[in-house]
């Protein structure tokens, strides 16, 4: 099909055929609208769960009956490693932690394909309230970023500081999660009791945020493919005192595909809307992810291009990650490192310095690079709508977290700083042939960490700065330029002797994700795609 062809008006979509509502659009259909809802459980017709750290697979199949409910939901639960105590699923992504790439096909036809999902899920996850978390999420996906104050004895009306708040009760200076989401297996019996959590459709597919698909429409076949994150290290997070690395399987048993299929009206009126919008089309977005390697040693100047030449783009996502992020941690590797923050004696961070734009078009999105963190904020809110972050948690300038642990991890450590996303709304219309270039410049993510690592502990390929030379040789050994305190290398061994190293833990990747228009046109059973 030609490009000229699949260019359609978002807007062509037979509103009312004969006094039925137009279906596939939501919100056009009356609430008191007779509606059938019927529900299947399917099993993938493929499954592979990965190893060590090789990405699993899995797809399923759905049926060409009535309208596929937007909220029908991937059920997932994971079997804890053997002989570890607990874990849980990362605090801001919940499950989809486990989610590398998500596909929806339609025959040989990509609806939508997003791949690094669980970083972009992490942004969408921000907009979720208080509230919701608490009461809803922790429970339907894991996810617990909820807020709440942390009095102490000695302060009745203002509370000191804040930290993740689930409901359950702080034991003396360590919060735990609710007994049904720590994953244990210490035994048999702990292993099988893991939470099953699920995972909405249209968080995997923002076609499904707007349209319902109508499967009883279409003559090809339609799959959902999954691409799983490695067991080990990339899909939970593990309590104080477990170490890194340990592997959880996704469960074959529990993982199911809750398809629920909507029918309307209570004779023919689904059979005439099909006779009458034999020509359907859609309008819809997709996001394209673009990854890139940087160097978190040195302050950098980074001009990327991303792509997109020739598309309808509406916004531009940013993220950085630290992929050597294990499960030791909070977060595990979904984090988004923000700028640097040098704690102060009164407690306040210094920020690192940024310069943000985006140019395409032969011009650049602002007038001027924003750097002023606030203002950078204000574009995400823009963007995104509300997020719920602190400004520690956004930009680390303050130090209002608390130290209290969660499940032994250190809160403060772990979720400051750990919420930096850039997001623009462009407003220069289709894309050009030179396509977008996003622009950081006088850039520093260079925070160490504060406990130095001995040089026998070095991890080959990541980054330290020397703090102590003691007997060892730094530059036989590890790699670095030469054997002085202060000198900044990438291990390229693991060294011998008394040396230590404060591990840089900057980011080491860029995640940019372009979201763009697309169109989609139902012609007598068949769908075709392209851009618009």
């Amino acid at each position: 099909m030609s490009q000229a062809q699949l260019d359609v008006d978002p807007q062509a979509m037979a509103p009312d055929v004969d006094g039925i509502p137009d279906f596939v659009r939501l919100g056009s259909i009356p609430a008191d609208y007779i509606q059938q809802v019927e529900s299947d459980l399917l099993e993938p017709v493929v499954q592979q769960n990965g190893s060590t750290d090789r990405t699993g697979f899995c797809r399923f199949t759905l049926q060409q009956k009535g309208f596929l409910h937007s909220h029908s939901k991937l059920f997932v639960s994971l079997i804890p490693n053997a002989g570890s105590n607990s874990a849980f699923v990362p605090a801001q992504v919940g499950i989809g932690a486990v989610i590398q790439r998500a596909v929806l096909k339609v025959g040989n036809q990509v609806v939508n394909e997003i791949s690094d999902w669980a970083q972009l899920h992490a942004v969408k996850s921000a907009l979720i309230s208080n509230e919701i978390n608490k009461e809803r999420e922790q429970y339907m996906t894991g996810r617990i970023m909820n807020h709440g104050f942390r009095y102490s004895t000695e302060q009745y009306e203002l509370a000191p500081d804040y930290g993740l708040d689930n409901g359950r009760e702080y034991s003396g200076a360590e919060a735990f999660q609710m007994p049904f989401a720590r994953m244990n297996g210490s035994t048999a019996a702990t292993r099988a009791t893991s939470p099953t959590y699920s995972i909405d459709l249209s968080d995997l597919f923002p076609f499904l945020k707007t349209h319902q698909l109508p499967l009883y429409m279409i003559d090809q076949p339609i799959n959902i493919e999954i691409t799983w994150a490695p067991p080990n290290k990339a899909r939970v997070c593990t309590t104080g005192g477990q170490g890194a690395g340990l592997s959880y399987d996704i469960d074959p048993t529990e993982l199911k595909f809750c398809a629920d299929y909507i029918f309307y009206g209570a004779s023919d009126e689904m059979q005439r809307y099909a006779q009458a919008n034999r020509d359907l089309s859609f309008s819809f977005v997709d996001y394209r992810a673009n990854v890139a390697s940087i160097d978190p040693t040195a302050p950098v100047t980074v001009v990327r291009n991303i792509g997109m030449a020739n598309r309808m783009v509406t916004r531009v996502v940013t993220v950085f990650n630290r992929d050597t992020i294990t499960d030791e941690s909070i977060l595990n590797k979904y984090a988004s490192l923000g700028l640097s923050a040098v704690v102060g004696g009164n407690g306040n961070g210094v920020m690192g310095d940024i310069a943000y734009n985006l140019r395409y078009n032969d011009r650049y999105e602002f007038a001027s690079d924003v750097s002023n963190t606030a203002r950078l904020f204000s574009q995400l809110t823009d963007s995104e709508s509300v997020p719920f972050l602190t400004r520690s948690e956004y930009c680390a300038d303050s130090a209002l977290i608390t130290t209290d642990d969660f499940e032994g991890r250190d809160q403060k450590t772990f979720l400051a700083n750990k919420f930096f996303y850039l997001s623009t709304r462009l407003t220069g219309g289709r894309v050009g042939t030179k396509g977008i270039e996003i622009h950081l410049s006088n850039t520093d993510f260079s925070t160490v960490d504060p406990t130095p690592t001995a040089i026998t502990a070095l991890v080959v390929g990541r980054s330290y700065e020397i703090t102590a030379v003691g007997n060892s040789d730094f530059t036989l050994a590890a790699g670095a330029p030469n054997n002085l305190v202060g000198t900044i290398f990438r291990a390229i061994a693991v060294g011998v002797g008394t040396g230590t190293a404060s591990e840089i833990l900057g980011p080491t990747t860029l995640r940019s994700y372009s979201e763009y228009l697309r169109v989609a046109r139902l012609r007598d059973g068949i769908l075709d795609i392209g851009n618009a």
